[in-house]
């Protein structure tokens, strides 16, 4: 790796290019209107998790799909919560396990999203806090630090234990809807029919 983090060629290039010219394609949408960006944005493919907590005795949940690993060392994750959050306050001062669902678990994504089901949430009680059964993975966090991101607060679990099943596959959350991973295919080339 070399010292230079930016080269200022590139840097120049892509300003030029930010300019843009006349007949140079389609204008860029305006950001006034934040659900074309919330559209544009969701078509990135995203897993779920529920972060789930206790408080006061009871276990509680919030359904998101803003997470991401941060750190190997110390063992950090990121967890993206709206401001408005009520679990928010409890994240930053409790910990918290994150739960990764899998394709067979989306009544639970709805339940936590608050949207109830009525199948009772399996619980596992064996570390800092409440985790969610048969999920393919959990990372049991405490608070590491809370970082403002505008309309929401980035908090920072550090990973105290984890663990993982291989035999699921996640949940996913693209363009508004719940999805699960596309099925191998048997053709070599990886083309599909």
């Amino acid at each position: 790796m070399t010292d230079i983090m930016w080269d200022s060629e590139i840097y120049e290039k892509a300003a030029d290019a930010d300019a843009g010219t006349p007949g140079s394609g389609p204008a860029a949408p305006s950001l006034a209107d934040p659900r074309q960006l919330r559209n544009a944005l969701g078509n990135f493919a995203t897993g779920v998790v529920v972060l789930t907590y206790e408080s006061g005795g009871e276990y509680y949940g919030i359904t998101v799909n803003s997470f991401t690993s941060v750190s190997l060392d110390p063992p950090l994750v990121l967890v993206s919560m709206q401001r408005t959050s009520r679990s928010l306050t409890y994240l930053l001062e409790r910990p918290f396990a994150v739960n990764v669902l899998g394709d067979d678990q989306l009544d639970t994504a709805l339940h936590f999203a608050g949207k109830p089901q009525s199948r009772p949430v399996a619980w596992v009680e064996d570390g800092a806090a409440p985790r969610i059964d048969g999920s393919p993975a959990y990372f049991q966090c405490t608070p590491w630090a809370g970082y403002d991101g505008g309309d929401h607060v980035l908090v920072l679990g550090r990973v105290v234990s984890h663990g993982q099943r291989d035999d699921t596959s996640p949940l996913l959350f693209y363009r508004g809807q719940w999805s699960a991973l596309a099925q191998e295919s048997d053709d070599p080339e990886g083309r599909r029919p």
